[in-house]
C-alpha cells in the first residue's frame, strides 16, 4: 500500500464475504463502488447501522457493509 492510498474492508452481506480495498484519501462511497463496478442505485451502504449518502467522504480502515435493494413486485 503507498503513500496515496488507504485501506477500506468491503463486507457484501448477501454473499457473506469480505474484501479489503485501496482508494485514495478523500474518496466518497460512490468512488468506492464505481472500483467495485456497482452502480449506486441498487444499494445501500453502511457503517455499523448507519446508510451513507453516497457523497460520504470514507475515511482510513472503515469497514463498509453493501446491501443489495431488491426491488419489482
Amino acid at each position: 500500500m503507498g503513500f496515496d492510498s488507504m485501506k477500506v474492508t468491503i463486507t457484501f452481506s448477501r454473499l457473506k464475504k469480505s474484501q479489503d480495498i485501496e482508494i485514495s484519501p478523500g474518496s466518497t462511497i460512490s468512488d468506492v463502488l464505481k472500483k467495485l463496478n456497482l452502480k449506486p442505485d441498487a444499494l445501500i451502504v453502511m457503517n455499523n447501522d448507519t446508510p451513507l449518502p453516497i457523497d460520504h467522504e470514507v475515511t482510513k480502515n472503515q469497514h463498509l457493509t453493501i446491501i443489495q435493494v431488491a426491488s419489482g413486485g
